[in-house]
């Protein structure tokens, strides 16, 4: 199979570079024949309006038609959108509507994975929890609950990345109309899982480093003022400005396990491509999309939740429910977790990726590159 032509554009930092992850050649130029450019097009992009497909000039030799023009209508009439998504600037309904249809189109890929994946982490998650409640009975119940929920979200965490890091591939796979299997997958992506966790690692150290600042300009501000109202009122304006400006750069930066996957990066130019792809005006639309795509996950995990949650109170009693440290409360919160990330993060991480796509379309170009190789996949199908 033809691989998808997602490397960084020439010129980038990165691109065929050692130095910043696995190598990543360039598309040469298309040559005549199978290769040739998009209908309607020349060699450099420019279109050629008064130009049929395959015609030619006054006085030269017809000359055979290109392998993509010899396709049937129907496959032609395709080649505008091969896959889940048209190959132009995507709207919200596109990349909703495109994660949606990949995890129709690609069940054994996406809500498969997400259950094998989660499946690997929550259920050793989900013995020592267990474990852990009768262990932990002298310490202070607060001290154990907060060391579960540590422990509880890192695994979940890391489960997250690498899972969506595999979706990443499976989208862009769907975008070209090709569906990828769960073997596939595992093969495109095993390589890239030191650097999807390198990536992660690489922001929790940025936000952290970005924490203690807030925490020592809150401080110097109080013993700079005395801790006098105005200090205060400082204070909490300060630390508001750094919560929105988190989730700003946050949304910004989730876009990073992307190209670390399809281009094949290291992770700190893994991040720097998402914050370069996202500046602008593009970073608003970029943050209210993945903003909306948290509040639409959020919601269905709340109708997936609410009803077991009450029927699990209602079987056993709200007070066995109540208690985080029950093991009623731990299996049926793994059992949950299990359900609603299985059918949750396929989606986030189909809309993350179908916006990393939608940028490098709107700056670079990439639907270009996308419709020659649906053009070589599409032709290589009716062989």
């Amino acid at each position: 199979m033809t691989q998808p032509p997602f490397g960084p554009p020439p010129g980038e930092p990165g691109h065929g570079d050692p130095g910043h992850g696995e190598p990543v050649s360039p598309s040469p130029p298309p040559p005549p024949g199978p290769h040739a450019p998009p209908p309607g097009q020349t060699a450099g992009g420019t279109p050629q309006w008064h130009q049929p497909p395959g015609g030619h000039r006054p006085g030269q030799q017809p000359t055979a038609p290109p392998q993509w023009q010899q396709l049937p209508p129907e496959q032609l009439a395709r080649l505008h959108q091969p896959g889940v998504v048209p190959l132009r600037p995507l709207t919200l309904g596109d990349m909703f509507g495109g994660s949606l249809q990949t995890m129709r189109r690609n069940p054994e890929a996406t809500i498969g994975m997400g259950l094998v994946v989660l499946s690997v982490v929550l259920v050793p998650s989900l013995l020592l929890t267990l474990l852990a409640t009768r262990s932990l009975s002298s310490v202070d119940q607060l001290g154990a609950e907060l060391i579960l929920l540590l422990v509880s979200g890192l695994l979940s965490s890391l489960a997250s990345i690498a899972l969506t890091g595999m979706i990443v591939h499976v989208i862009g796979e769907a975008v070209l109309g090709d569906r990828a299997s769960l073997a596939s997958t595992w093969a495109a992506v095993r390589g890239r899982l030191l650097a999807l966790v390198g990536t992660v690692l690489l922001l929790g150290v940025l936000f952290t480093v970005a924490l203690v600042l807030l925490v020592v300009a809150v401080v110097g501000l109080l013993v700079a003022l005395d801790e006098s109202g105005l200090s205060i009122v400082l204070a909490v304006l300060l630390s508001v400005g750094f919560v929105v400006g988190l989730v700003w750069a946050g949304c910004r930066l989730s876009l990073a396990p992307a190209p670390v996957v399809l281009e094949r990066v290291g992770p700190w130019r893994g991040i720097t491509r998402a914050w370069s792809l996202t500046r602008g005006a593009q970073a608003w639309r970029v943050v209210g999309i993945t903003l909306l795509a948290g509040i639409v996950t959020s919601i269905l995990a709340a109708v997936v939740q609410l009803p077991v949650v009450a029927l699990v109170s209602a079987l056993v009693g709200p007070e066995v429910v109540g208690s985080p440290l029950s093991p009623v409360t731990v299996v049926t919160d793994h059992a949950l977790q299990l359900v609603v990330g299985a059918l949750t993060i396929p989606f986030t991480a189909g809309v993350t990726a179908l916006l990393y796509l939608d940028q490098r379309v709107r700056r670079e170009g990439l639907d270009v590159s996308l419709v020659r190789a649906a053009q070589e996949r599409a032709a290589a199908r009716s062989r």
